[in-house]
Formats: structure tokens, C-alpha cells, sequence
């Protein structure tokens, strides 16, 4: 009984290099692909009971509950229904979206806009001279978009003021941490902290340029004036990695995730091998009303919407 055997130490191969993250981006890759280590566990204690192998199913039976324990904080969603009795008026509407240069309609686009109303929208890798942006000036008149000629950069329109801004080009030109004060145009009395950005991919020198990009949202955070604090972007990593749990632990931000459950917002087209990569959290001061992608607008990312809340003082 070979196959049994083998499979169960690929499966234990594969789910101790997943916990060694800290070592190596390389053992961080594989924890990216937990829920796929869970269904391979599946398959490994199928093909043992099949074949009769008793010390192959119980091996890989462990191994599955192994990979699925850090899943059960995101399995419900069920976190965000007991915020929905929120004022309406405590509320912001944001999104994040990467558009994937040309490839987004931008006519889709515009109409999931003009039917979900966000009151901030973070893009990536938006194509140059993007005429859509143009149209949108009345509802948003506010706008960072220092992207020409750098189309893995991000834009940023909002409804709501900033304060102050800043584009932090330090790690690499092409990879921009974008910080910003906003308050609400119709009360001074609802300000946030905001940090926009596209992270880098998670491969040889992309790792560090990703973990660069993260210390230099962790300082701006950590330098709020208050917990109301929002992330929004293409993080490239998914909640298991070892460095997105280093981060979260850092800034003590909420990971949305766990109030939408673990469904991809990338390669989502592909529901064995889609993944969230694209995030939205949030500091204390702030809660999550509903979380959720739209529709695909041609992208190989579907647009993350949350509606979130001002926690009262």
C-alpha cells in the first residue's frame, strides 16, 4: 500500500513546512493554501480507507484537523450580524478593488459605484488615464491618483475629506504606502485613519519589499490618534501566512475576513484554488454592519464592500 503511505507524508510534509513560515518565504507560501491542505488531508483519508491503511487514515485525518483549526474563526461569518443595528448615519461604506489593468469593464465598474455608493474606494493596478475617473469627480472629489506609468500603484477617491495625506515611495517606486486623515464632509465629528496599498508579491526579494510595505503601515498606525482605523488593499497574503497573522498581532487590527468567511477574492473563478488576498481591516474604534464581494467585472479579483460602523465613544 504505497500510495496510502505516500500521500500521508506529503500531506505531513507539506502541513509542518506551512507552520514554519517565520523561517523562510518559501514555507510561508504553503500556508497561503490551508483550506487546499485541508481538502488534500480529505483525499489522502479517503484513498487510505480505500486501500485499508490504517496508519495512512489516521495520519491524515490528524493532519486535516491540523489545517482546519486556523480556518474556524472564518468558517461563519456570523460576526458582523450583531453590528447591524448601527445608525445609519455612524456608518462608512468603503471598497477595494484590483482592477487588473484593462481587463476590468469599466462600464460594470461605474455601475456597481453609482448602486453601492462607497464613501472611500481604493483601486489597484488601475490602467493609466482611466477616463472613468474623470466621471466620478462629482461624487468624489477627492483623489490620489499618482499612477501614471506605474500600473501596480493604487488610486484612492473618497467622498470624505483628507485632513492630511502622504504616498510613501520608499520601499520601491511601484509599490506605495498611501496614508491619510479622513473625516466625514458632514460632520467633522467622524474622522478615520486610512492606509491604502498594494503589496507586493510574496516571492524572493517581493517578500521583503511586502514586509517593508507593512512596517510602514504598522508605524502609521501605531501613530493614530485614535482606533478608528481602516486598511484596505491587495495584500497578497492570505489571514494564514505568517506574515499577515505578524501583522495583525502588531497593530491589534480586525481581520474582515472572519465576518464574510474564507470564499477567494482571487483566481475566484476557480473555487479549489481561490484566495483572499485582498483585505479590509479595521481598529477597535470601528465595526463591521456587512461584508461581501460583488459580482466579477472581468478582473481576476471581485471588489471587496463593507459597510462598517463608528464604535460610540
Amino acid at each position: 500500500m504505497v500510495l496510502p503511505g505516500a500521500l500521508a507524508a506529503l500531506l505531513f510534509v507539506a502541513t509542518v513546512g506551512s507552520f514554519l513560515g517565520a523561517w523562510s518565504w518559501r514555507l510561508d507560501l504553503l500556508s497561503h493554501f490551508r483550506p487546499q491542505l485541508v481538502v488534500f488531508g480529505m483525499v489522502c483519508s479517503a484513498v487510505a480507507i480505500v486501500l485499508r491503511s490504517r496508519i495512512a487514515l489516521v495520519l491524515s485525518l490528524v493532519l486535516t484537523v491540523v489545517n482546519a483549526v486556523p480556518l474556524a474563526p472564518y468558517v461563519s461569518g456570523a460576526q458582523a450580524e450583531g453590528n447591524r443595528g448601527a445608525d445609519a448615519h455612524d456608518r462608512i461604506r468603503v471598497m477595494t478593488f484590483n482592477m487588473h489593468g484593462t481587463n476590468t469593464d469599466l462600464a460594470a465598474l461605474r455601475r456597481l459605484i453609482d448602486r453601492e455608493g462607497p464613501d472611500v474606494i481604493l483601486l489597484e493596478e488601475a490602467p493609466s488615464g482611466a477616463d472613468f475617473l474623470q466621471k466620478l469627480e462629482e461624487r468624489y472629489p477627492y483623489r490620489v491618483a499618482e499612477h501614471e506609468g506605474i500600473p501596480l500603484d493604487v488610486v484612492f477617491i473618497s467622498r470624505w475629506k483628507p485632513l492630511t495625506w502622504s504616498v510613501d515611495r520608499s520601499v520601491a517606486r511601484f509599490r506605495s504606502v498611501l496614508a491619510a486623515r479622513l473625516c466625514d464632509p458632514d460632520t467633522a465629528m467622524r474622522c478615520l485613519t486610512f492606509i491604502g496599498l498594494h503589496a507586493d508579491q510574496p516571492f524572493d526579494e517581493g517578500a521583503r519589499r511586502q514586509q517593508s510595505q507593512l512596517a510602514i503601515a504598522a508605524r502609521h498606525i501605531l501613530a493614530a490618534p485614535d482606533d478608528a482605523v481602516l486598511v484596505m488593499g491587495d495584500l497578497n497574503m492570505t489571514p494564514w501566512s505568517n506574515t499577515f497573522r505578524s501583522f495583525v498581532d502588531q497593530t491589534g487590527l480586525y481581520d474582515t475576513t472572519r465576518s464574510r468567511g474564507i470564499s477567494g477574492t482571487w483566481n475566484s473563478s476557480s473555487p479549489l484554488f481561490g484566495l483572499p488576498i485582498d483585505h479590509i481591516l479595521i481598529g477597535a474604534g470601528l465595526q463591521v454592519v456587512r461584508i461581501r464581494t460583488a459580482e466579477d467585472l472581468g478582473s481576476d479579483h471581485l471588489p471587496l464592500i463593507a459597510e462598517l460602523a463608528f464604535k460610540a465613544r
